[in-house]
C-alpha cells in the first residue's frame, strides 16, 4: 500500500500539525519523567493530567476523522492503528491509578513512552502522509479543531 504514496510534505497542513502534537507530547512526557525523578508528586499529578486529556484528543480525533477513511485504503493498517490506541488507552488508564495512588514507576512510565514512540512513527510514515493528500480541507480542519498544539 505505502509504495503508491508520495514522500511526505513536511509542510503539509496536517502533517505538520499532527508532528507538532507529537512533538508536545512527548515534551510533556520528558517533563512528566522528570518530575517522576524528583518526587514531585504535585508536578507529576498536573502534567499527568495534562498529558490524559492531551493523549486522548489526539486519539479521538483520529479515530474519528481520519481512521474511518483511511479503512477503505488500507483496513489492515488502519485496524492496526486503532489496536494500538485500544493499548494506549489501557496504559494510560493504568499508569493514571498509579500516579492518583503515588505509586507510578518510572520504567513502567518509559515502557508507555516507548509504546507512543513506536506508535507515532506508524502515523507519520503511513497515516498522515495519506490524510494529507485524500482528506478535505473540512475534515484536517475538523482534526485541527480537536488537537491542540
Amino acid at each position: 500500500m505505502s509504495d503508491s504514496l508520495p514522500p511526505p510534505r513536511k509542510d503539509s497542513t496536517l502533517y505538520a500539525y499532527m508532528m507538532r502534537s507529537h512533538e508536545q507530547l512527548g515534551d510533556q512526557f520528558t517533563r512528566l519523567l522528570t518530575a517522576m525523578e524528583a518526587n514531585d508528586r504535585a508536578d507529576v499529578t498536573t502534567l499527568w493530567n495534562e498529558l490524559d486529556h492531551k493523549l486522548l484528543d489526539h486519539l479521538e480525533a483520529e479515530e474519528r476523522f481520519v481512521l474511518p477513511a483511511f479503512a477503505h485504503v488500507d483496513q489492515g493498517e488502519a485496524t492496526a492503528l486503532l489496536r494500538e490506541h485500544g493499548l494506549i488507552r489501557e496504559s494510560l488508564l493504568e499508569l493514571g491509578i498509579a500516579v492518583d495512588l503515588h505509586y507510578i514507576r518510572y520504567e513502567k512510565s518509559q515502557q508507555f513512552i516507548d509504546l507512543l514512540i513506536r506508535h507515532a512513527e506508524r502515523e507519520e510514515r503511513l497515516l498522515y502522509r495519506w490524510a494529507d493528500d485524500r482528506l478535505s480541507p473540512g475534515i484536517i480542519q475538523a482534526v485541527k479543531t480537536r488537537v491542540t498544539v
